[in-house]
């Protein structure tokens, strides 16, 4: 009887995961259409506002990227 519970458990568990993932799955497939429409249409432009493709340092993209200008640190002294 244990088994049986036990079985009808893990098949519950196994639809439950298949029916999560087909929803994302959808989920995703019409974001990625809605935006080819969107391009199509001219609504949304095509690599405005991407991240570059790698930063200066060759890094995996956790360093900063380095400024065009850079910082003046000011000296501040304080009251003895």
């Amino acid at each position: 009887m244990f088994a049986l519970f036990l079985f009808a458990a893990f098949a519950l568990a196994g639809l439950l995961t298949v029916a999560v993932l087909a929803d994302s799955g959808l989920r995703w497939w019409s974001a990625f259409g809605m935006l080819r429409m969107r391009l199509k249409q001219g609504y949304a432009g095509a690599l405005v506002g991407q991240r570059p493709r790698s930063l200066a340092e060759g890094s995996l993209g956790y360093a900063r990227a380095r400024t065009a200008n850079p910082v003046i640190r000011q000296t501040t002294r304080h009251a003895a």
